[in-house]
């Protein structure tokens, strides 16, 4: 029996992370995981995401968290890390609960670890003896080079490219088809912008643009939760 899954965002990385289940399960015969619905504050409960049911908002996972399900952290938005770490916290989902979703188009490298709720998207490669935390996302097409530590809630876009030897903090963003070289430090929460080619080390929560990455502006490091969905 599938283990039913309840994807916590929208129809963005909720959307892609809800079509590689069911790629997984029509294309490649992997039914390990089902989707059941969506948890979203922005969409009415009874709507639907993607095709699938929305089940409630936030303030509902208490519902589900202590039944049979398990859960796809989903809520990114670049430049919005911190809050997506408070969000995520406040949630107070176990480990146990978090689906590692890895598509068999990816390519992982002998000795690499992958913490809970890490999510893979098809054609990317992960070099060796690299480690990746809790609940970060690469997309399709991207490149990771070998002996990388890589914090947890990164978020690495369609197309990007990291080198080897590199260490990204948490709640870091590689954006579309930026390039990150080797040996670069990220700080926490830090932003690569998209196209950027970023030759030297990022300061937490510092912005880069351009080729090369130059500073552009910083993260805001306190924006709260109502500040966010005044944004909608």
């Amino acid at each position: 029996m599938s283990k039913q899954v309840i994807i916590i965002g929208g129809e963005g990385n909720g959307g892609v992370a809800a079509a590689c289940i069911q790629d997984m399960r029509v294309n490649y015969g992997l039914e390990e995981y089902e989707v059941y619905g969506f948890l979203n504050d922005f969409a009415e409960e009874g709507s639907f995401i993607n095709g699938y049911p929305v089940l409630g908002g936030l303030k509902d996972i208490d519902k589900y968290s202590s039944g049979d399900f398990y859960f796809i952290y989903a809520i990114h938005s670049i430049s919005h890390a911190p809050l997506r770490l408070q969000i995520f916290e406040s949630l107070n989902i176990p480990d146990e609960k978090l689906v590692s979703l890895i598509h068999p188009l990816t390519f992982i490298g002998e000795g690499t670890t992958l913490e809970p709720g890490v999510m893979i998207m098809a054609n990317s490669y992960i070099g060796p003896e690299t480690k990746i935390g809790k609940c970060t996302f690469v997309m399709a097409n991207c490149a990771i080079g070998h002996n990388n530590k890589i914090g947890g809630f990164c978020h690495f876009s369609v197309g990007a490219v990291c080198s080897s030897v590199l260490t990204i903090g948490d709640g870091c963003d590689v954006a579309l088809n930026a390039t990150v070289m080797e040996k670069v430090v990220m700080g926490d929460f830090s932003v690569v912008g998209a196209g950027a080619l970023c030759l030297k080390d990022v300061e937490p929560y510092q912005v880069v643009v351009g080729s090369p990455a130059k500073h552009l502006k910083y993260v805001k490091p306190d924006e709260t939760l109502d500040e966010w969905k005044g944004r909608g």
